[in-house]
């Protein structure tokens, strides 16, 4: 934006107005922002978009770690409710695993096989079920690679992954082995995250499913138009979502204590999404897509609403 037209938008706020090139996008102001239960999270959005910058230099958006976080196990799941699907902890695992591999050879087939690491931090999951894995993984056209955690449970190899991530130079997107994905579900947060980055000049975290909580009660929240499907500002998701290395680099501090995840200990409490990863939506954007492209396959409170996952469940049935 030139001298002349910084000058003309200063003068039209006074009455409410805002000046924007025509391909941003334009957030109107929301009274009282302060007194919302997340007006802080609304301001963060509003401020990152609303402030000058220059072109984005998308160079380095055009790579994608994935860190998948697998594990089957007797001992896994400290709630031992059925799962949704009725199904075993394995085979929950293969077909999401099945829905995912296919998401990330759609993405690649758009960016290029080059374009994308695939790196399964697998915590102990018996050899039998590591065997089904590889056999899962092996139609992946990208680079892809096993490791087993350095720690067992479920915080430390939280908090391994997201020590990996820290010093990459890439997209990152952190999943686990019970999400069911859309084939389109990389694509499309890919580009919508390079969207967002041209629009504001600074990154965001899309989580790939809206949680139902969302509709139980007020939560106020800017709703963006993307190219395949709509968008919508949030402040509450798991671990599992899609940013850049660079966040983790500079919010390091709401990751650290991912470690006391799954901990029985006192310490526990310091490792819920509220004072972790959570905390970044203070700063930066966080999105959720409608309808989304991934589902956490557990429970049904977790689903969002009017979304019927069986078709993708049976679409990615792995006979092994």
């Amino acid at each position: 934006m030139n001298e002349a037209l910084r000058l003309l938008r200063k003068l039209v706020r006074r009455w409410g107005y805002d000046l924007k090139a025509s391909d941003q996008y334009l957030l109107r102001p929301v009274p009282h922002i302060e007194d919302l239960p997340h007006g802080l999270d609304l301001r963060a959005v509003k401020i990152m978009f609303d402030q000058d910058h220059g072109p984005s230099n998308g160079a380095d958006l055009d790579r994608l770690t994935v860190y998948l976080r697998t594990c089957v196990r007797p001992d896994r799941n400290i709630d031992k409710r059925p799962r949704l699907t009725g199904a075993t902890d394995e085979e929950n695992a293969l077909r999401c695993l099945a829905s995912t591999v296919t998401s990330i050879n759609d993405a690649a087939t758009d960016r290029g096989t080059d374009a994308i690491d695939v790196v399964v931090l697998d915590d102990r999951s018996a050899l039998e079920t590591l065997e089904k894995f590889k056999q899962v993984l092996a139609p992946l056209t990208c680079s892809w690679q096993i490791i087993r955690t350095k720690e067992k449970g479920q915080g430390p190899s939280l908090h391994e992954q997201f020590s990996r991530a820290r010093p990459l130079k890439t997209l990152i997107y952190f999943c686990e082995d019970d999400y069911l994905h859309e084939p389109v579900a990389i694509r499309d947060m890919w580009q919508f995250y390079d969207l967002i980055h041209q629009a504001s000049g600074g990154h965001c975290v899309i989580y790939p499913q809206e949680h139902k909580n969302l509709y139980e009660g007020h939560y106020p929240s800017y709703i963006f138009a993307g190219p395949t499907r709509r968008w919508r500002t949030m402040s509450d998701a798991t671990h599992t979502f899609f940013t850049h290395a660079k966040v983790v680099d500079t919010y390091w501090d709401y990751f650290e204590n991912t470690k006391y995840v799954g901990e029985r200990s006192k310490k526990r409490h310091l490792a819920t999404e509220k004072v972790t990863t959570n905390r970044l939506y203070e700063h930066i954007p966080g999105f959720s897509p409608i309808p989304p492209v991934a589902v956490h396959l557990q429970f049904e409170e977790l689903l969002p609403p009017l979304f019927d996952w069986r078709p993708l469940w049976d679409a990615n049935k792995v006979d092994l």
